[in-house]
């Protein structure tokens, strides 16, 4: 039995690793706010990982919203493609790894002007 008045334990991993990460916060904007449901496809020269944006753990608990990318010695992603929930696709090319990157839901109107002509 556990007692919530024990000490205080707080642990730090510090293992050296050449690999690199990418962590993605999304915001949704014709979407809901914090981008529920919507799927992207992270492309690395290991392959593709297809995480879908979900808060459900199980009962009674809830998970970070943030999707967490592994991307072993790649230095960045390739690609980044986002579905939103309001249909809207987004794509991010050469996206640097080792950091948080939070992605605002574009408008389509400002998809249609980035599009090359």
């Amino acid at each position: 039995m556990k007692s919530n008045d024990g000490p205080i334990h707080i642990l730090h991993n510090e293992t050296p690793t050449q690999n690199h990460w990418l962590t993605l916060k999304l915001v949704g904007h014709k979407s809901n706010r914090d981008a529920i449901g919507a799927e992207v496809k992270l492309v690395t020269s290991n392959g593709p990982q297809f995480p879908t944006v979900t808060t459900a753990g199980s009962y009674l608990s809830a998970s970070d919203k943030r999707m967490h990318f592994g991307l072993g010695t790649d230095a960045s992603a390739q690609r980044v493609e986002i579905h939103w929930p309001s249909g809207i696709i987004q794509i991010l090319e050469q996206v640097c790894g080792d950091q948080i990157l939070q992605v605002e839901e574009p408008s389509a109107l400002a998809l249609e002007k980035a599009r090359p002509k």
